[in-house]
């Protein structure tokens, strides 16, 4: 069994720009993130074999909620 309060990989991506834009956006909707390995993504982003994959961490509970405020939609005004 899981402990809610235990950290998860939401995803990875290639770079920390768009890693940190998903952060964002789950920030602003309610969802705490946290990143690791950004600096590595930056210093290792030549290499040929990619070491630098950033992750975007949220807390287990609140894993569904921030995958289904990624696959969503924005509300057009």
């Amino acid at each position: 069994m899981y402990d809610n309060d235990e950290l998860a990989v939401l995803n990875e991506y290639e770079n920390a720009i768009e890693a940190s834009m998903i952060k964002g956006v789950l920030e602003t909707n309610g969802v705490p993130a946290m990143l690791t390995n950004e600096i590595m993504s930056t210093v290792l982003s030549l290499a040929p074999v990619n070491y630098g994959m950033v992750r975007v961490l949220v807390f287990r509970r609140d894993l569904d909620l921030a995958r289904k405020i990624l696959d969503s939609k924005p509300i057009d005004n």
